[in-house]
């Protein structure tokens, strides 16, 4: 046995409501739930030894959601433990996730007609590494940064050998 990694399977994510979650993701991403568990009958020791959650918290549903063709999402809502808004990505643990679209432009004028929060943009990079780049944040209901982006070629492609996941292009 080898000890290759193969990609990232998913991202799991906590959210106040799963349904709310789920048809976020459904109308924003095109996202196609394909399972869902229900609530997880586990005891506190399970809570904080095999998940690092607070003992008193509980799963109250998780869900596996297909966005195109790469990460999978895995939406949590779980009860027991005040909610916190999620962190500013300026802070230790601030996170946002990026999903790949065709066209950022035409994404941005959808998002607008849905009524989604979205933050300054679209953004277009010029030059570095990250040249060709075109993105803007979006904001989930509950207040998580996501942001969507699209590019032909980064300027960083002409000199490595290594180049970053792309959604598979024609």
């Amino acid at each position: 046995m080898t000890n290759t990694v193969h990609g990232m399977h998913h991202i799991g994510l906590t959210v106040p409501d799963i349904e709310e979650g789920i048809a976020f993701f459904k109308a924003v991403f095109g996202a196609v739930e394909v399972f869902r568990t229900g609530p997880f009958n586990v005891d506190p020791d399970f809570m904080t030894k095999k998940i690092g959650a607070a003992p008193q918290s509980r799963i109250r549903d998780l869900v596996f959601l297909r966005c195109g063709e790469g990460t999978s999402v895995e939406l949590f809502e779980y009860s027991g433990e005040e909610m916190s808004p999620p962190k500013r990505p300026s802070e230790v643990g601030g996170t946002h996730i990026c999903f790949e679209v065709e066209d950022v432009h035409a994404s941005v004028e959808r998002l607008k007609a849905q009524g989604i929060d979205l933050l300054d943009g679209p953004n277009l990079i010029t030059e570095g590494p990250l040249a060709g780049f075109d993105w803007i944040y979006l904001r989930a209901p509950w207040g998580l940064l996501l942001e969507v982006a699209s590019f032909d070629k980064l300027g960083y492609e002409d000199g490595s050998q290594t180049k970053l996941w792309r959604a598979k292009t024609a």
